[in-house]
């Protein structure tokens, strides 16, 4: 039973792999997909989006450090 379903499994994965194989070269590689959500989506840059993020929470930082330099110099001088 284990060499007939080996001999079976042999023969139609040979197949399967050959349909695959061909299926993937006949898709040609400059097809272009027509969906206009996709294209807007690989038109924006991800350089200005990382720039903003990193703008926007170094303006965080600096805030919450600003309004926590006053509690911070009052401890100072308290030690002293």
């Amino acid at each position: 039973m284990f060499a007939k379903t080996r001999s079976v499994a042999r023969k139609y994965g040979a197949k399967v792999a050959a349909v695959a194989t061909l299926g993937a070269l006949s898709v040609p590689a400059f097809a272009q997909s027509t969906n206009p959500i996709l294209q807007m989506l690989d038109s924006i840059g991800t350089e200005g989006i990382v720039a903003g993020v990193v703008a926007f929470g170094l303006t965080v930082v600096g805030l919450a450090l600003a309004f926590k330099a006053p509690d911070v110099a009052k401890r100072g001088v308290k030690k002293i």
